[in-house]
């Protein structure tokens, strides 16, 4: 089954780089977002179990950090505390910037469900 693509800008290269898939029946993937306030979103991503379409969502209470071997992420489970960013038909992209705890300055990030 096709994925939910995820793929970061490279300015350098002026190009696309896939950096991650999640695949239907995975686990959500989480990226964060540091904003110049000092504030710090959570966005969760997954593709849909029949594989019909993926969802971005921003978490209103969360906790994502990096750990040794991969990502410790706790959500609370209050579904009210989760906004639809986008869905994504096949063949449809969304694309946003973030600040990830690892980046320098903000890049944009593309998400396609194939």
């Amino acid at each position: 089954m096709s994925p939910l693509r995820i793929e970061a800008y490279n300015p350098e290269l002026s190009r696309w780089i896939q950096v991650g898939e999640v695949k239907p029946g995975d686990s959500p993937g989480s990226i964060s977002d540091n904003k110049p306030d000092g504030t710090r979103d959570v966005y969760m991503f997954g593709c849909a179990p029949d594989n019909s379409k993926s969802i971005i969502y921003r978490s209103g209470l969360g906790l994502d950090t990096e750990v040794e071997r991969g990502r410790l992420r706790v959500v609370m489970p209050d579904p009210s505390r989760f906004e639809t960013v986008k869905e994504l038909n096949p063949g449809e992209s969304y694309k946003m910037t973030v600040k990830t705890d690892v980046s320098q300055a903000p890049g944009q990030i593309r998400f396609t469900h194939k």
